[in-house]
């Protein structure tokens, strides 16, 4: 990391000097790294920043609803915390019930960390290194840093805020849509390192584990850029600290070696062992709110209905909706949940309720005791556009929903190529059998014990792992390709 001079920078004292000249006060110490910053913003508005967006985050995304796993890690973060420059901060750590890899901060110290990223760390250590880089990001005041940047840029809008004391006027809406999203750039991402080594130093976690995590993340953004490559979508990878780093980053390797300095760590603070304990259990994949996909087979527990879609299509769930893309992603079926009006039949729910007009091969159903009705629709909209579509609705009197299957085809301009596998899919839906609710309830992770002849391939058997589960059960175990599970060695698999 480059160090900042004693001596300001040209561009920096003009950039003070034209703040100054604009009544505010704009450049100060940074606590973290003794250089000065360019910053147009008070601590106190940085924390009430950081309070207000909090709830905007408690909007988009729910805690993990497991006390002991919340308790451990913030017990890892505050003691991170309280090694750093700006220990008097209240800092605030938070497990978010969410599959993505990922973990962010707020300014004044909100710090959060994914389900779906301690899913795939290994150790204590491994967690304090990604809880020690977005601290980082809170003592260098980096999103405040790049805040200020841009206001500058825009001096008047910047002058309106703090002269009227309105947060509003500078909110984080830039900050949450860019630097929380795609990183902070090399230089604030490479410093959020070497502060985040300097605090596991200070803490007995050994720095090199940042090194680690870093490597285990890479591997996991490469298989998940090729897959999507593979099924022609965007690759869902995390934010810009990777992107920063090319690999083999020797900068990286100097920063972490820097912060060492403070002292090499305990090996035994490592603590594979106790890490693998606390997330034994953890929940694997969508929100069970979304209901559950097993192989090719959706099924949901609370409203008791399952269906089967093509093999090999990559299943994705929401709260009230399910979609499939064949694995070239040029066709899609979709089953959505909606509330249908008394008296109503499937027919009058698809006039009405969707709206379709335009419709041939229709005919009232049934389907697994349930009213139904199919049909074409000639033109109408899909995941690809204005397609003709597979159509079907069916009534399920308990719960008063209408499931409604769509299917399409991005190449399909008259005819509808995948029909009989959208058919298929329709004619699937039946109620849940009270033997089959153990199916129906979420993934976890269980931590095992590798016994003589426990390879991934026999893991990867009986997992529910939709697609790809032998590789995506090496990258959560940190094992390289061709690499197996030691005897005696705890592992993690998904059941």
């Amino acid at each position: 990391m480059r160090r900042q001079s004693f001596l300001w920078p040209w561009g920096m004292f003009f950039s003070c000097l034209l703040v100054t000249s604009a009544g505010l006060t704009g450049c100060a110490s940074n606590p973290a790294t003794g250089g000065m910053d360019l910053v147009m913003m008070s601590e106190e508005t940085e924390i009430k920043l950081g309070e207000e967006n909090h709830q905007q985050i408690m909007k988009q995304y729910r805690p993990y609803s497991n006390e002991a796993l919340q308790t451990y890690v913030n017990n890892v973060g505050q003691s991170l915390a309280a090694v750093s420059e700006r220990s008097e901060l209240a800092f605030h750590f938070l497990v978010l019930d969410d599959d993505m890899v990922n973990a962010f901060a707020l300014p004044g110290g909100y710090i959060y960390i994914t389900r779906g990223m301690l899913a795939h760390l290994n150790s204590e250590a491994e967690l304090a290194a990604v809880l020690g880089h977005e601290i980082g990001h809170v003592t260098g005041r980096h999103a405040v840093r790049q805040d200020s940047t841009s206001k500058l840029l825009s001096a008047g809008s910047v002058v309106t805020g703090v002269a009227t004391g309105s947060v509003a006027a500078m909110d984080l809406g830039g900050m949450l849509g860019g630097a929380l999203v795609s990183g902070y750039g090399r230089e604030m991402e490479l410093e959020a390192d070497e502060l985040g080594a300097r605090y596991m130093a200070r803490t007995q976690y050994p720095p090199p584990q940042m090194l680690e995590v870093i490597d285990i993340l890479k591997r996991r953004e490469s298989f998940e850029i090729g897959r999507a490559r593979q099924e022609k979508r965007e690759p869902q990878i995390y934010h810009g600290w990777l992107a920063s780093h090319p690999d083999n980053d020797t900068r990286l390797a100097e920063a972490v070696q820097a912060a060492a300095a403070e002292g090499p760590g305990d090996p035994a603070m490592i603590r594979r062992q106790l890490f693998l304990e606390n997330i034994d259990g953890l929940a694997w994949g969508k929100s069970h709110a979304g209901g559950v996909v097993r192989d090719n087979r959706f099924y949901h527990e609370r409203l008791r209905v399952k269906f089967t879609f093509p093999q090999g299509w990559r299943v994705e769930s929401e709260k009230n909706a399910v979609i499939a893309f064949s694995p070239d992603s040029d066709a899609a079926i979709s089953v959505t949940r909606m509330a249908y009006a008394k008296g109503q039949t499937p027919r009058q729910f698809v006039d009405s309720a969707l709206g379709l007009k335009d419709l041939r091969d229709d005919t009232d159903i049934t389907i697994a005791g349930k009213p139904g009705f199919i049909a074409i629709a000639e033109r109408a909209r899909s995941p690809f556009g204005m397609r003709p579509l597979r159509l079907a609705v069916v009534f399920d009197a308990p719960t008063r929903s209408a499931y409604v299957f769509s299917g399409s085809g991005r190449k399909d301009l008259s005819k509808i190529a995948r029909d009989q596998e959208f058919i298929s899919t329709i004619f699937s839906f039946d109620r849940l059998q009270y033997s089959e609710r153990q199916l129906a309830s979420q993934p976890v992770i269980k931590v095992i014990r590798a016994e003589p002849g426990t390879t991934v391939e026999r893991l990867a058997e009986d997992s529910p792992i939709s697609g790809y589960p032998r590789e995506i059960l090496r990258l959560i175990n940190d094992l390289e390709p061709g690499q197996e599970p030691v005897a005696g060695d705890f592992i993690k698999t998904v059941q």
